[in-house]
């Protein structure tokens, strides 16, 4: 069987088995950079196939939908914006969290995509599951074990319901992104985390 220089581009010398990671990286990088350059009406299966220098086919192979591998592509584009400082209070590295998302909702055209893929979301039901999956759930598992380690460190109180509290943390956040009533501060989001705080202390 003949191969395309692109389909070779996605086999190893061992003949036919995928460079998963190499693979994944650029396929991730031109999602991600597609997203940013014009949202999810830009990152089609086809562009991003043609940036990354792959095969349609070899997307679906590895991701469910155009929705999966956009959004995947856009949080790793965006994964600076929750890295967490070493040997931080629970309080300070939830303060760095939702900080960070501030920061990149304002200060970059991340916070324009979100809207438009919240929007997208009423409607397209790939688009809903990736934002779940691929932007909310990882945020909030990491925002989950932070409560829980201020409560195993005495810092939080023990009774906290932790779903409410995720909700509570990001919300203010999102309500000014999707609302645009005020403005998306480093000080605002700093004081939200903080009002928030003040009622999980002991």
């Amino acid at each position: 069987m003949n191969q395309t220089p692109r389909e070779a581009r996605d086999r190893d010398e061992r003949g036919w088995r995928p460079r998963t990671e190499q693979l994944r990286d650029r396929v991730l990088t031109a999602a991600g950079e597609l997203m940013f350059e014009g949202g999810l009406a830009t990152a089609t299966m086809e562009a991003i196939a043609a940036r990354a220098g792959v095969s349609k086919r070899t997307l679906y192979k590895y991701w469910p939908s155009r929705g999966a591998v956009a959004l995947e592509g856009f949080m790793r584009s965006a994964a600076s914006s929750w890295s967490l400082p070493d040997d931080a209070s629970a309080t300070e590295s939830l303060t760095v969290l939702v900080v960070g998302a501030a920061r990149l909702f304002a200060g970059t055209p991340a916070g324009s995509l979100m809207r438009s893929l919240v929007a997208d979301a009423q409607s397209q039901d790939e688009v809903a599951t990736a934002i779940r999956e691929q932007w909310l759930r990882p945020r909030r598992v990491v925002a989950a074990d932070l409560i829980r380690r201020g409560v195993a460190e005495g810092e939080f109180r023990a009774d906290i319901d932790i779903e409410i509290t995720l909700d509570l943390l990001f919300a203010p956040v999102y309500y000014r992104l999707l609302l645009g009533h005020e403005p998306i501060t480093d000080a605002f989001a700093a004081a939200a985390v903080e009002h928030l705080v003040a009622g999980l202390r002991r």
